[in-house]
């Protein structure tokens, strides 16, 4: 089985929306972090860095992470859903 984990920011409309896309998929873990970045704690800083979201994260959110592929902002996260169910 695939892992997949939606990246996403707090305070971040787009992020919110993509969130209520996600509301029946058990299948998506759903990971979110400070807006600012000079909050975030060695824990997020170390998973987004091992998932190689942190530089994307710093430009826009939300990301979809499947299996190392992304798929970057909320319109292309719900084509992917539309495309891909369960």
């Amino acid at each position: 089985m695939s892992e997949k984990i939606l990246f996403s920011l707090e305070n971040c409309m787009k992020c919110t929306q993509t969130k209520e896309l996600l509301t029946d998929r058990d299948d998506i873990k759903i990971i979110t972090y400070p807006h600012e970045i000079s909050e975030w704690n060695d824990e997020n800083l170390n998973d987004a860095k091992s998932h190689d979201v942190f530089e994307d994260l710093q430009k826009t959110a939300p990301i979809l992470w499947i299996d190392g592929e992304k798929t970057i902002g909320y319109l292309r996260i719900r084509k992917w859903l539309q495309d891909n169910d369960k």
